[in-house]
This record gives structure tokens, C-alpha cells and sequence, in this order.
């Protein structure tokens, strides 16, 4: 059904039915007013395939695949997918408690039969529906109609916009929204014209958060193209913290907040591109702090230090980080299978190619900043370095390998030995 006969189809429903219930509150064009509520056939309704809830997972589709239609059964599969996924143990908790006791929560649909609030509990209800596993009982308690108020004929993009994240992001804490939903959300409101201000009221946060998201956002987009994901946003998904602490780390840093060694823009921006390296190859948080933290008096991070940093920002020229066919090759080649799987596995395959190389790499740096660290425990030192050469597996073929190398070293080690032990207290 086209979006001129669901209008019709509504309008005639209101005209000849009467209302589920009446007095509904609902805040609309900056006035609090009351609504009536109706019973709506599924037929009569269409998702928003940009609702707030799966931005991320749809916008990352089109960019990859085609511009999804809700009135074409086929999209409509696939938003109602994407809507499952964005949360399926709440999802499951949402149907338990739709077979047992029905509809609870009033949606809110445009005139033409989008639907602005409720888009998961109406893939839930027509799920149940569509599924033989549910008795007759449980799917006459979900019924073949979606309870929801009908917005005026006048309502704007921007007020259907308002109303989305005002009822979504402002209030519904019971399933709460991917981490990088909340910033395309908050780009989608910026782009039809709200402030700031604005922003942050109908999302229920302060001002400066909202410009932190923005930041943050630009950071991820940064990210995505600088390994050929332009607008594939599931590509930097469970990846939020990192970005949050390196949006801080790099606003210290260019703001002069931080003071430390003479670095300069330029290694301040290829701070940002090894920080990348590691979110892709997906440092644990703990240990990615440890490159990025601003300089303390103890010295807690790898960039604080300049040979350190000099030497880890070295993975930057290794050919096999960046030796990897474009995305759109890579998409080509599997033209018949899951974009997203198999983007997945692209990133799979290319942390197994240089996991190795930049995991020593950071090792090497981090085991220098704890020895700096534990320069005032002498002993934990000499055990430390002690275990270490003990370790050495002397048939080894890298001890061949490397034994002029290694004879070297321990050349230094001896020498820097008799210095300590001819050191008066």
C-alpha cells in the first residue's frame, strides 16, 4: 500500500470507527495535547527505516547495498532484522511479554501510516503473528492491530523528528539505544535545521555533551575512511570507548592542556592514526590508555615519552597495514553473500596480518614505560630482567638468527651489570 492510500485509509478509520481511548498525552508543535488512540490494521502502517534505533545498521546497508523502501515486503524484512538485532535479549523480554499480556505501550504514526514510536513492538507483534509456535490464545492477545496515536495532517519533518527522539532517547530507558545511534541521531537533527540547544532538550542531555557527541561522531567518520568504511558506521560498532577516550586525549593534547615533550600537530595527528591501527585490531582498553593518556609525573603513557612514541609510531610505515584490497573490491568479489559478514571478515583478515607486528610493537614500548615506573624498586628490575634471560630458549632458530645481535646486548648488560655493582651507597 502506497503512502496516499494508508492516508486514506487512516482518515476513513477515524472517520468511522470509534477511538481505542481518548486523553492521550503528547507534547506536539511545543504544546502539551491530549490525542485519541486507535486501533490500526498492519496494513494500514510502514516502518521508519530511519528510526533512531537502527540508524547505524541502515544507513551502513545503503551505503553498501540499495536505499531501503518499508513499503517493499523484501526491505521491510531486512529493517525488521535489523530491529531484532539492535537488542534481542530485550527484544525477547518485549515478546514474552506481548503473548502474555498484549499491547501495553501507545506508538505514534504520521498521517500516511509511518510509524514514528513503536517500530520494534510492531515487528514484535507481526513476528508472533507470523510465527506457528504461538498458540491461537497468545496471538489473539497481541491482535492484528497497532495501537497508536495518528499525528495531524500538518506535522513537519522537524516535529516528527522532535517527537521520534523526545519519546525514544529521552525516555525509553528500558532498551536503551546502540552506542553510535545517539550520534548519527544527533547529525540527523543537525542537518533539518535544530541548535545545539535544541538537541540536548529533546534528547535529555546538557549542551556540552552535545558537542562532545558531534566531536566524537567526526571522530568516528575519520576512522571509517581511513580504512575505506565511508559511511559504513557497523564498522567502528563496539569500538565507543576508544573513541571517547581518544577524542579526549587528542582535545587536550591540541589545546595545549596537556604539556609535555615538543610535539607538534603533526605527531599529534599521527597520534591519531596509530590510535586507529589499535581500534581496529581491537586493543583492549586498559592497554590502548596506555598510548594515548596524557603525560603524568609518572610517566603512564607511551606518548608522553618521545622515544617511545618515535619508536611505536613506526607501525605507521609497515606495508602490510595498509596492503589490502579496497572495500569496494572486497564487496565485488562476494557480491552474493552478507555485505556486512563479509566486511567483517576483511577486518578479521587483517588484524591476523599484523596483529603480531603491532602487538610487539606496543609490548616493546610498554615493557620500557613500566621499567620507568618501577625505576625506584631496583630489585623488581633486576627479577624482571632476570626471568627474562632465564626464559631464553638457546635452540631456538630466532637465537641463531639474531645471535650477533643478541651477543650485543649482552655485551651492554654485562657492562651496565659491573656499573651497579660498583655503585656506592
Amino acid at each position: 500500500m502506497e503512502a496516499r492510500d494508508r492516508k486514506a485509509a487512516l482518515q476513513e478509520l477515524q472517520e468511522q470507527r470509534k477511538p481505542y481511548a481518548e486523553g492521550y498525552p503528547l507534547r506536539f508543535k511545543g504544546e502539551n495535547r491530549q490525542f485519541k488512540v486507535w486501533s490500526i490494521p498492519f496494513e494500514f502502517l510502514v516502518y521508519n527505516q530511519y528510526n533512531g534505533r537502527i540508524g547505524s545498521a541502515v544507513k551502513s546497508f545503503e551505503k553498501q547495498d540499495h536505499t531501503l523502501n518499508p513499503e517493499d515486503s523484501k526491505d521491510a524484512r531486512i529493517i525488521e532484522k535489523f530491529l531484532w538485532e539492535s537488542k534481542v535479549s530485550a527484544n525477547e523480554a518485549t515478546l514474552n511479554s506481548l503473548k502474555n499480556i498484549g499491547q501495553q505501550k501507545i506508538g505514534i504514526v504520521t498521517s500516511d501510516g509511518v510509524i514514528i514510536d513503536g517500530n520494534r513492538r510492531a515487528s514484535l507483534m507481526k513476528r508472533i503473528l507470523k510465527d506457528q509456535s504461538y498458540s491461537t490464545t497468545e496471538k489473539e492477545r497481541v491482535g492484528n492491530e497497532f495501537k497508536a496515536v495518528i499525528l495531524p495532517t500538518d506535522a513537519t519533518k522537524e516535529d516528527i523528528l522532535r517527537l521520534e527522539t523526545s519519546y525514544q532517547m529521552g525516555e525509553d530507558a528500558k532498551v536503551e539505544y546502540n552506542a553510535i545511534e545517539k550520534y548519527l541521531k544527533c547529525k540527523d537533527l543537525k542537518d533539518v535545521g535544530f541548535t545545539d540547544d535544541e538537541i540536548a532538550d529533546f534528547m535529555g542531555e546538557k549542551k556540552s555533551n552535545i558537542k562532545t557527541y558531534f566531536e566524537i561522531l567526526n571522530l568516528m567518520d575519520e576512522y571509517l575512511d581511513y580504512f575505506g568504511y565511508n559511511g559504513i558506521y557497523t564498522m567502528a560498532s563496539g569500538h565507543e570507548d576508544s573513541f571517547i577516550r581518544l577524542n579526549t586525549a587528542l582535545s587536550q593534547y591540541n589545546s595545549g592542556v596537556a604539556q609535555m615533550w615538543d610535539a607538534n600537530k603533526e605527531d599529534i595527528n599521527d597520534l591519531k592514526c596509530v590510535a586507529f591501527l589499535y581500534i581496529r585490531m581491537d586493543l583492549p582498553q586498559m592497554d590502548f590508555r596506555q598510548i594515548i593518556q596524557k603525560p603524568t609525573s609518572t610517566n603512564t603513557s607511551i606518548f608522553a615519552n618521545k622515544d617511545l612514541w618515535n619508536n611505536i609510531k613506526t607501525i605507521l610505515e609497515l606495508e602490510e597495514v595498509f596492503d589490502e584490497k579496497s572495500v569496494e573490491e572486497t564487496l565485488e568479489e562476494h557480491e552474493d553473500e552478507d555485505p556486512q559478514k563479509v566486511l567483517n571478515a576483511r577486518d578479521a583478515e587483517w588484524k591476523k596480518k599484523v596483529e603480531k607486528n603491532l602487538s610487539n610493537k606496543f609490548k616493546e614500548c610498554t615493557d620500557v614505560l613500566e621499567s620507568r615506573q618501577a625505576a625506584k624498586e631496583p630489585i623488581r628490575l633486576i627479577n624482571k630482567a632476570l626471568s627474562a634471560m632465564e626464559s631464553i630458549e638457546r635452540t631456538s632458530p630466532a637465537f641463531k638468527t639474531d645471535f650477533e645481535q643478541i651477543s650485543n646486548k649482552l655485551d651492554k648488560i654485562i657492562a651496565l651489570a659491573e656499573q651497579l655493582k660498583s655503585t656506592e651507597n
